[in-house]
């Protein structure tokens, strides 16, 4: 038996993405503005906690790209579905500073709608219906997200616990048990979750091209305001900053990471491609994501005095935010089985022990040896690249 499908329902494929797509994309990174701004005070807990609100949006952000992937906004009705869910994200990256203290209802409300218009357009208007599909985002999702509004509301000073108990509800326990239906395959024999590669990696190559590019202008802003002279010191900072931001650009655009990824997808069967799909756009996606987080909060207190020493916090922020990107990178091609994960994942330990030039000798000088790192990895791959034909 088949599980059912709308005949009316056309798939998307690569080149695709709607504006509107994009748009809903524009909203996300409001959120990494967020989490940046609210991570930059430092402190284990306070990055603990930024951390578990970029694991809970991140996951419902890669839900709507699954969620267009399988049903384009391309009807009205899709678009105003869409169009809510935004409001629903935009309501909770709003929330981000205060999320556990006083804007905590307002961020839970936020999160709720965001899981509501997200099931309710998928279970109504996806082309492909699935046992797995009614139970992952009616069941485990919504359970999830009314766990922490109950804990917005009653329990605010362990809410942090709430959350996290929200994420396992929603994300680890549908992979952990085999009896939920997400482990097991639907009538049709097909998976829970169909997956279109090309619009897939399409839409979040394009969801990080302006993640990295907020990063960029986040520098500009904060050398913009006029409030101290721009001397020399600081604008060799930008610069670097810029030609870092460009080198991690290049690990993944200038490379082939995307033709490489979807090559990869397409040639899994069905069940294998999303669980390769979730592993890498989703898991691999959120440590790259966290990484800019890091370094964007690093390079804003890097850029007061480029030239002197940074605490050892914020020397943490800068140089192990680089090192996490790199290290996502790494555990992106070995999600996919792609050559050359493990360099990329070593670059990320080594990058990280940057702390100590940070911490000793200057933002500036640590900023230096970031970039020297990532480049020279880049020149490594390029050298030793099989020869294509």
């Amino acid at each position: 038996m088949e599980a059912p499908r709308r005949r009316d329902v056309a798939l998307p494929v690569a080149g695709q993405v709607t504006s509107l797509e994009l748009f809903f994309d524009l909203v996300f990174v409001f959120t990494i503005t967020q989490l940046t701004a609210t991570v930059q005070s430092g402190g284990w807990a306070v990055t603990g906690r930024t951390a578990l609100l970029l694991l809970l949006l991140w996951w419902m952000y890669g839900g709507y790209a699954w969620l267009t992937n399988a049903a384009p906004p391309v009807t009205p009705r899709r678009r105003i579905l869409l169009v809510l869910g935004m409001i629903g994200l935009f309501a909770t990256a709003l929330a981000i500073p205060h999320a556990y203290g006083s804007d905590r209802i307002v961020f839970a409300c936020g999160y709720l709608l965001v899981v509501v218009v997200h099931a309710g357009m998928y279970v109504s208007e996806a082309a492909r219906i699935t046992r797995g599909m009614v139970v992952q985002l009616l069941g485990w999702n919504m359970l999830g997200a009314v766990l922490g509004l109950v804990g917005a509301l009653f329990f605010e000073p362990i809410l942090v616990w709430w959350w996290f108990a929200s994420f396992v509800i929603a994300v680890v326990l549908p992979r952990l048990f085999s009896m939920t239906a997400l482990k097991q395959p639907e009538d049709d024999g097909g998976p829970s979750f169909e997956l279109v590669p090309g619009h897939f990696v399409e839409r979040h190559g394009l969801m990080l091209l302006i993640a990295l590019g907020e990063s960029v202008l986040a520098i500009g802003i904060s050398l913009g305001t006029g409030g101290v002279a721009i001397g020399l010191d600081r604008i060799a900072f930008a610069a670097i900053s810029l030609l870092l931001a460009t080198t991690l650009y290049w690990a993944y655009f200038g490379v082939g990471e995307d033709a490489r990824a979807e090559a990869a997808l397409d040639a899994l069967p069905a069940d294998r491609a999303q669980l390769a799909g979730l592993a890498s756009y989703g898991y691999a996606f959120w440590v790259i994501l966290f990484g800019i987080v890091l370094s964007a909060a690093g390079l804003h207190h890097a850029l007061v005095h480029p030239t002197q020493r940074l605490s050892w916090e914020y020397a943490a922020q800068l140089c192990v935010g680089v090192g996490v990107f790199w290290a996502g990178l790494g555990l992106f091609r070995l999600a996919l089985g792609l050559p050359g994960a493990w360099p990329r994942l070593v670059l990320g330990l080594v990058l990280g022990a940057v702390i100590v030039v940070g911490a000793t000798v200057s933002g500036l000088v640590a900023l230096l040896c970031l970039l020297l790192g990532s480049a020279a990895l880049l020149l490594f791959e390029r050298r030793t690249a099989a020869p294509v034909g």
